[in-house]
């Protein structure tokens, strides 16, 4: 069973005969077995979305062939979910690369990331366990929190304020994943805002044809425990579903559980032969012991599962829901309305930190907290390099701070599509236009009394509203096997922020609009496609215009000339979005009679007023940043025979970075980094060997200076307080973007035969670095330093089975990490974090009913 578009198989097809209405489902592949009887005259076909087909059975074979279903013309993008084994979607015009079901189905993810770090492009910034804030690089952004990559779920943007706070600090659960799709190319100007680097949609299940009870129960080490429940099904033309989803786990480290509960419906209706209406309503619970402290340099070496900080919470919910409705006039025309908002409201207790000499920490903490959460540096001798993270002490307790963010989300988007004649080829015309609106509410709490507290004194209340008018226009022109599509988009946002806490000092206020800093700026991003049809494969290119746009984190400042600074009385703050000119060229398709499928692209993208990079490392003279490279998919079918079938599946990223130009300044580097004798006499040769690249200030007793000495030294070293790096020109010419590996690879085997699925996987990431100076060597306290290489091994066993003659069950085991590598995954907070670890065998088993 097959889309007849594009041949791809259809899953979950109900087929029955008639008269009698006995039937069975088509399989992952899109394939079915059914007994015909004399006395059956139809084979009735029904799929949600497409166009129901009847089989006159008057001639029995036993082969019936590739049956094809046409796609209803009301059908939404929203809630079609394909087998194909084609590892893109044809459907989108550049690079793009697909997780399909049957994929997500046989490794039983724990995390999205998990998954996502096997896509061709895609570098995972490693600090969570179950992807609760996922850390996503494509070709090179910054990772932390997916800030430059927009995420989407069922292709509505799901960050908690897309524009304002762009950081993921929601992320659908694993368990409820049916496909991933990870966009990228002149096509992604579809979406926005962040559209620079790339797109990730995951994709939910679509309700079921046939009325179908699923129960998924999955544990594990570390006390892991996933339970999902659903019912949906297929009424005259109407399919609902609804689910929940229950997960715990204990985390790999020491005080890092979490809980999440997720609850959805949704629900797809043909309303009539021009019309579709689809809604979805959501809901995710979590608490979770999450901490941005880790580990120093000492605390990985000796014990990586170490986390003393039992005090850290971090608490959320976010309701969100989706309204989508389709409309034809004609057949070439096509109206279709979504309607969306979110509400998240999050708190972060965190405990304050210290960073302690580890002979120190007794002394320090007291014998009652030492033997409590210290005890394994007990009887152990250490170095003067050897630091522990532990909670800050004063009047003998433990304090604790909260960041209290609250989103808000809405918007109405009218998408228009229009087949029509241009140059006497069929052509076809888009255009979407989107009123969109957040706002954002940022409180900061302290709390002094014991680091149980879970209220405060208020110290931060910052309050962000944006509107914003944005949209796209495309065209699709055929000419014989080339297709060419030009593509513009257009972004108007209105945004301001008010300081509530000093205006709360001010008695003379006249309105609630007083003290507002407003930011009102357009862009235009224009892109062009082209395509070459080739007999089983295509060729692709496209050049657009991508941007980054300015958050809370840098929306407010003022840029002249390249220079940016705070704004200051009477300045109107004018800062623009991250821009990068985008190229991409390459090849997809299939060989040898499909048995060789596969993706090759070449990019590069090259940025400009680039601001931010990692935490506290700003450009004060905006920088540019170029990144390129490879990326390759292939999927090879070695044989295939009597059911017996062995595929290779290799996935290869290599890239490179330069920093082009730009003026950094590093808040952390002197003021917060513990350094080690190494990365001193680093950033002591890396000075001296280029002088002019560096500003070095000190300190001497009367002030902040800036240090002219034409080389410094190790006691210049200690009264440093500020670094400021020029890359360009007379500067640095050879500094690399952090967290953009040269290498990022995953080979793998995957055996089928019958109802055993069976597999593993190696992935490989090679080194990189963590922050604009590039700095090789390890800090005392883990925060800076280049991250080695790691490899790592994963292997699945299924079994699918029918138990009686209504339940489908597969039973299952994976294994993650299973030779138990350890390996630095990150320095994503830097100062106030050191070294998160990844790693860690995790071994899960469990059982899917389909009923």
């Amino acid at each position: 069973m097959v889309d007849a578009a594009n041949g791809q198989p259809l899953l979950g097809a109900q087929i029955i005969l008639e008269p009698g209405g006995k039937g069975t489902l088509t399989d992952d592949y899109g394939q079915f077995d059914i007994l015909i009887n004399k006395d059956d005259r139809f084979l009735l076909i029904k799929y949600l979305g497409y166009e129901q087909k009847d089989i006159n059975l008057s001639n029995i074979k036993l082969n019936l062939g590739t049956i094809a279903l046409t796609r209803s013309n009301t059908t939404l993008d929203e809630v079609i979910v394909s087998a194909s084994p084609k590892n893109f979607k044809s459907e989108f015009v550049g690079s793009n690369f697909r997780i399909n079901p049957v994929t997500l189905q046989n490794i039983n993810p724990v995390s999205t990331e998990e998954v996502l770090r096997t896509v061709p492009g895609v570098n995972i910034v490693g600090d969570m366990g179950l992807s609760n804030r996922p850390n996503i690089s494509i070709r090179g952004s910054w990772g932390r929190r997916s800030k430059k990559v927009l995420l989407m779920e069922d292709g509505t943007p799901s960050a908690p304020a897309p524009y304002i706070a762009p950081g993921a600090y929601y992320n659908p659960v694993s368990d409820r994943i049916t496909s991933i799709e990870v966009y990228k190319g002149a096509d992604l100007l579809k979406y926005g805002p962040n559209n620079m680097y790339g797109a990730v949609n995951y994709i939910t299940a679509l309700p079921p044809q046939k009325p179908t009870v699923r129960v998924k129960l999955t544990g594990g080490q570390r006390n892991y425990a996933s339970g999902l429940f659903s019912y949906g099904g297929t009424w005259n033309q109407i399919g609902g579903l609804v689910e929940g989803v229950y997960k715990k786990f204990d985390g790999y480290t020491d005080n890092s559980s979490v809980e999440i509960l997720n609850l959805n419906a949704k629900i797809f209706a043909q309303l009539s032969e021009n019309q579709s209406l689809y809604f979805k309503v959501s809901g995710q619970f979590e608490d979770n012991q999450a901490s941005l402290s880790s580990q120093t340099h000492y605390t990985f070496e000796t014990d990586a599962t170490q986390n003393p900080l039992d005090a850290d919470q971090f608490t959320m919910r976010r309701y969100g829901v989706d309204i989508i409705h389709k409309w034809l006039p004609n057949t070439n025309l096509s109206f279709t309305t979504k309607v969306y908002a979110s509400d998240f409201e999050r708190d972060w207790w965190r405990q304050v930190t210290a960073k302690v000499r580890a002979s120190e920490v007794l002394d320090y903490v007291g014998e009652n907290i030492f033997t409590d959460r210290y005890g394994y540096l007990a009887g152990k001798a250490f170095g003067d390099e050897d630091y522990v993270i532990v909670g800050r002490v004063q009047d003998g307790r433990e304090s604790t701070t909260d960041s209290r963010w609250i989103y808000r989300v809405s918007g109405l988007k009218e998408t228009i599509k229009l087949k029509w004649q241009a140059f006497n080829a069929p052509s076809s015309f888009e255009t979407g236009l989107n009123l969109h609106r957040e706002t954002f509410k940022d409180v900061f709490l302290v709390a002094d009394s014991s680091r149980w507290a879970r209220s405060g004194r208020t110290t931060k209340d910052l309050w962000y509203r944006l509107w914003s008018v944005n949209g796209y226009v495309r065209n699709e022109f055929n000419f014989g096997k080339f297709l060419v599509v030009p593509i513009i988009r257009f972004e108007h946002v209105d945004m301001y922020r008010q300081d509530l806490m000093a205006l709360a000092q001010n008695p003379n206020l006249q309105s609630t609009s007083d003290g507002r800093e407003p930011n009102v700026y357009n862009q235009f991003l224009p892109g062009i496609s082209l395509n070459m049809q080739l007999k089983e494969s295509e060729l692709f290119g496209s050049v657009y215009e991508g941007m980054i746009a300015p958050s809370k984190v840098f929306g407010f400042l003022v840029e002249q000339n390249g220079v940016v600074t705070n704004p200051l009385a009477g300045q109107s703050i004018n800062i623009k979005p991250e821009l990068s000119c985008n190229k991409e060229l390459g090849w997809r398709g299939s060989l040898l009679n499909n048995c060789v499928q596969g993706q090759v692209t070449y990019f590069h993208n090259a940025s400009r007023n680039f601001y931010a990079g990692g935490r506290n490392e700003v450009f004060t003279e905006l920088g540019k940043i170029n990144v390129q490279g490879l990326e390759m998919a292939l999927n090879l079918e070695l044989f295939n025979i009597k059911g017996h079938q062995l595929h290779f599946l290799g996935n290869l990223t290599y890239m490179q970075s330069k920093v082009i130009e730009g003026k950094l300044e590093d808040k952390d580097l002197f003021s917060q980094v513990i350094h080690s004798a190494a990365t001193q006499n680093e950033y002591i040769q890396k000075v001296n060997a280029n002088r002019d690249a560096f500003e070095v200030y000190v300190d001497e007793g009367g002030g902040e200076s800036l240090l002219t000495d034409a080389t410094i030294n190790t006691t210049d070293f200690n009264t440093i307080t500020k670094s400021v790096i020029t890359f360009g020109g007379a500067g640095i010419s050879n500094a690399e973007a952090p967290y953009t590996p040269k290498i990022n690879m995953s080979l793998g085997l995957s055996y089928d035969w019958m109802g055993l699925s069976s597999g593993f996987n190696v992935h490989h990431v090679g080194k990189q670095f963590t922050e604009f100076h590039n700095f090789i060597s390890e800090s005392a306290d883990g925060a800076i330093g280049e991250l080695p290489s790691f490899t790592t091994v994963d292997a699945y066993v299924n079994y699918d089975f029918t138990i009686g003659n209504k339940t489908d069950a597969t039973v299952y085991v994976n294994g993650k990490n299973i030779t138990n590598k350890l390996y630095r995954a990150s320095r994503l907070n830097r100062a106030t974090s050191g070294i998160f670890a990844g790693g860690f065998r995790q071994v899960i088993f469990g059982i899917n009913l389909k009923i």
